[in-house]
């Protein structure tokens, strides 16, 4: 039947006395990318990018819910890339970005994913990543700043009807997108026989970010707190075999990667889903 009595699944067709009509959708789009580059000397080259590609829509898992359009993203970029003094490499970007009709998915009843289409957003960054080189040691540093947010109000349709409330209003920052992200790494290489040695550490942090874009569930799921972690190894070549001594999530922060309740339509106990704990290995590798 088209429907089961007491249950949520429903035949992803239209029922008719005939048979049954399976559900369909289609689109189309076209990924293109345009390149510009200037390099006024053999250390600095600038460059002008813009793109546009897109994701197809689909069919919802339930069936009494419509199915979701393409959604498109234009980007438009302005970067530099650089070397000076032989030793330091310099690198920086900004951007900008369209996105129409975004998609995005939640729980709804019964615990059902749904997918449809968000109003528009515009996401504006930089990000710069620089390394310098002397001897057997290297530094490396980079990092990021995001500001997304949807340029019109959210509702449970992808016109808002006269009077909604909106599910998430005009200027709602997209979830799941720390405003800051950075990191560094140190590596120290020297020879010790016929042996290369080193000595590595990496930092990195990412800013606090929203776990849901609809406004009553993001209150009621907490955001994502920010946080720092670090990894750090010691280890050696010789002859094509590698040993590594290496410890990951060096004071084993519990970064906070996503939030989700199990019901879609009520408040109940928050899940967490972390990253791993600390980890300390050995890692061995050949080469032949």
């Amino acid at each position: 039947p088209a429907a089961v009595s007491g249950s949520p699944c429903t035949n992803l067709a239209t029922y008719t006395t005939t048979g049954l009509i399976p559900k369909k959708t289609q689109g189309q789009g076209a990924t293109y990318r345009f390149n510009l580059a200037f390099k006024p000397s053999d250390t600095v080259m600038a460059y002008a990018t813009f793109s546009r590609g897109f994701r197809p829509g689909g069919i919802n898992r339930r069936g009494d819910v419509a199915p979701y359009d393409a959604d498109f993203l234009t980007n438009y970029e302005l970067g530099l890339k650089t070397t000076l003094f032989d030793r330091l490499r310099l690198n920086a970007s900004i951007y900008q970005q369209a996105w129409d009709k975004f998609q995005f998915s939640f729980l709804g009843l019964n615990s059902f994913t749904i997918i449809q289409n968000g109003p528009n957003a515009r996401i504006r960054g930089a990000e710069a990543d620089a390394n310098y080189s002397t001897g057997g040691l290297s530094l490396t540093a980079a990092a990021s700043y995001t500001d997304a947010k949807t340029r019109n109000d959210l509702c449970s349709r992808p016109v808002c009807a006269a009077g909604e409330t909106p599910l998430a209003d005009k200027g709602t920052r997209l979830p799941i997108t720390p405003r800051f992200k950075a990191s560094g790494t140190a590596r120290y290489s020297v020879p010790i026989g016929t042996a290369k040695a080193y000595i590595q550490g990496l930092v990195a942090h990412q800013s606090s970010a929203s776990s849901d874009i609809r406004t009553i569930q993001a209150a009621s799921l907490g955001r994502l707190k920010a946080y720092t972690t670090a990894n750090a190894s010691i280890g050696a070549d010789l002859s094509g075999y590698t040993l590594e001594l290496f410890v990951q999530n060096l004071w084993d922060e519990r970064a906070q990667l996503s939030r989700f309740q199990q019901c879609g339509t009520c408040s109940q106990r928050t899940y967490i889903v972390s990253s791993t704990p600390r980890t300390i290995g050995l890692r061995a590798g050949a080469k032949f």
